[in-house]
């Protein structure tokens, strides 16, 4: 008989924790259908001082961009801005955080609030939400305070907070931790961390992630020997990836992440390796082969002679790892983090790089890509008034210490 009651009659027969019951509940449908950066606030960090600095990452439709492009010389505070994103995300990961990860957030007066737009389907319900990731100090309120004609600027319906108020003696304290449904939605990415992909470039879950790439997009020369078929570094799902230099380290490398691919022998070395070709190399002499047995590495082909994959040049470096990595984690609602988008890169090349980006969200419609540039040629390819099919474009320009 039990077996064929309803769950809600089986809920209320006998009585239960609050913690037993969202067990229950969270094996309903949970899904998220977006997770789309609306504004990004921050006060007192790196080269934002004085007031609260604001990114709009909406379009003149008020639809939050699926393609933006942080401008400024150096030293206006591209990379902080990237950063705090990258640590405000990860706070959905760690259910007890000690620290942000940012020092101006951790001894410093630095405060940081990123709205998110999240449209879910919770229980069979739908609902669009804004959501606030907060970290620093907020004894004065919010940096942004969302009345209900801002919520519904957006077409949400409610707003929710989410994140950690830093007190005087450095100990994090959870805000506005009795909201079910966002305990409910951390509770549905946590329990899906360490989660193998399942495809390659083809997402299968509806969880946010986000992979920040910095600046330093380095292929290093592998140094360890011992070399093992082992499951790379970053293979899992997790809330954040934070992806530069690989470090020269045999389990964080490209070629264990290509050997691990042969591995699995179910077709995601093959799409690889057709994707970095054709994106990267697009049918020049220079290709990746295959993955040779000893020492395991890969096997990059150029006008006929064998070399590694840390024998490329810097542009191609950049590239090769910016794709493969971003292949190999994509989910249904990524965002994408690029510091220095023209890093090592030719003005060609430049074009070509922003032109795969916006195939990607165009392919894509989850795919948030946030980049910053002081690239004239990027620019000139990224002209803000023209429509592009499928492509939601923005754009911020740091000034913060112009004189």
């Amino acid at each position: 008989m039990l077996k064929s009651m309803p769950l809600i009659t089986l809920l209320t027969k006998r009585k239960i924790s609050t913690t037993e019951r969202r067990k229950v509940m969270i094996k309903k449908p949970f899904l998220i259908d977006a997770f789309e950066p609306l504004w990004l606030t921050v006060e007192n960090l790196g080269p934002f001082r004085g007031s609260p600095y604001q990114v709009d990452f909406t379009d003149a439709n008020n639809q939050p961009c699926n393609l933006f492009l942080l401008m400024s010389k150096n030293g206006q505070g591209k990379t902080t801005l990237l950063e705090i994103m990258r640590a405000l995300m990860q706070l959905i990961a760690e259910a007890h955080p000690t620290q942000f990860g940012h020092e101006d957030l951790d001894s410093g007066e630095g405060r940081a609030q990123w709205d998110i737009r999240v449209q879910l389907d919770r229980q069979g319900q739908k609902h669009c939400i804004v959501l606030s990731l907060l970290a620093g100090h907020f004894e004065n309120g919010h940096l942004k305070h969302w009345t209900d004609a801002d919520i519904n600027q957006y077409e949400a319906t409610a707003w929710h907070q989410f994140g950690y108020q830093r007190h005087a003696l450095g100990h994090l304290e959870r805000i506005n931790k009795a909201d079910d449904l966002v305990n409910e939605l951390l509770e549905n990415i946590r329990a899906k961390i360490s989660t193998s992909p399942e495809g390659f470039q083809a997402p299968t879950l509806s969880l946010p992630t986000l992979l920040y790439f910095s600046a330093y997009r380095n292929i290093e020369r592998i140094t360890h020997h011992e070399r093992t078929i082992t499951k790379p570094k970053w293979w899992g799902y997790s809330p954040v990836h934070d992806i530069s230099v690989d470090g020269g380290t045999w389990n964080s490398s490209l070629d264990n992440l290509l050997v691990w691919l042969k591995w699995l022998d179910d077709g995601r070395f093959e799409r690889a390796l057709t994707l970095i070709n054709e994106r990267v190399f697009n049918g020049d002499s220079k290709f990746i082969k295959d993955i040779r047995r000893d020492p395991p590495e890969a096997i990059v082909i150029n006008e006929g002679h064998q070399h590694r994959l840390d024998q490329l040049s810097s542009g191609e470096k950049n590239l090769v790892q910016m794709f493969l990595r971003l292949s190999t984690h994509l989910t249904n609602n990524t965002l994408i983090l690029i510091d220095d988008l023209e890093g090592h890169l030719h003005s060609i090349w430049q074009h070509g790089v922003l032109r795969l980006l916006k195939e990607l969200v165009t392919e894509h419609p989850g795919i948030t890509v946030i980049a910053s540039t002081h690239s004239r040629e990027i620019l000139e390819a990224f002209p803000m008034d023209i429509p592009e099919p499928g492509i939601r474009k923005g754009g911020d320009i740091i000034m913060k210490n112009e004189k």
